[in-house]
């Protein structure tokens, strides 16, 4: 006995149904990979600047 699906394949091939084909995605460009030095990554993620919290009485104070 065949499963179902090799009956239908079967049954396609008799008919000349085919799976109408599915688009192919175009790929994506690559990006050109961006090196950064230290100095701006540092400056990306704030590293180098002043930190307020809040102190007592809720005022702010740079730490």
């Amino acid at each position: 006995m065949r499963t179902m699906q090799q009956q239908l394949h079967k049954w396609m091939k008799v008919n000349k149904m085919h799976r109408p084909a599915r688009n192919q995605k175009e790929p994506k460009p690559k990006r050109a990979r961006k090196d950064f030095s230290e100095r701006e990554l540092r400056e990306l993620m704030g590293m180098d600047r002043p930190v307020y919290r809040r102190g007592k009485g809720g005022a702010f104070r740079q730490r």
